[in-house]
């Protein structure tokens, strides 16, 4: 089963994406911020994490390039969510990016694209 690391301190927000995630049969772990998202990326590699980049602790800012050195992470497609209008070209580590509010279609349809890229459906890809 697809395993997809949703990060983000609005728990609706948070809500709202873990049960869109769950209705198309993803495996969803959370975590309200940028250290949290660390230890579960540590502790089982997912195959997706979608990433909100203002939050408290640590933000996504910092969460990414430490995401991207740690042999769990070093791959993983991520998702960036923000209310930023433009992709700062600080995250451009990231897979993807989509801007808050956001169309839950859009996003499932990142997910379910970036998972079969991670998995090698998609040969040539990354």
């Amino acid at each position: 089963m697809t395993q997809v690391l949703v990060v983000d301190d609005d728990a609706a927000v948070l809500q709202t994406i873990v049960d869109a995630l769950e209705s198309e049969g993803y495996a969803v772990v959370t975590a309200r911020n940028g250290a949290l998202a660390l230890e579960r990326l540590r502790a089982r590699r997912p195959d997706v994490v979608v990433l909100d980049l203002m939050m408290p602790v640590m933000d996504g800012w910092a969460f990414l390039p430490l995401c991207r050195v740690e042999p769990a992470g070093a791959d993983v497609p991520v998702v960036v969510l923000s209310a930023l209008e433009r992709t700062p070209s600080s995250i451009a580590q990231a897979d993807a990016f989509i801007a808050k509010p956001f169309e839950l279609g859009d996003l499932l349809a990142t997910v379910e694209r970036l998972a079969a890229r991670g998995n090698g459906l998609f040969d040539g890809e990354r």
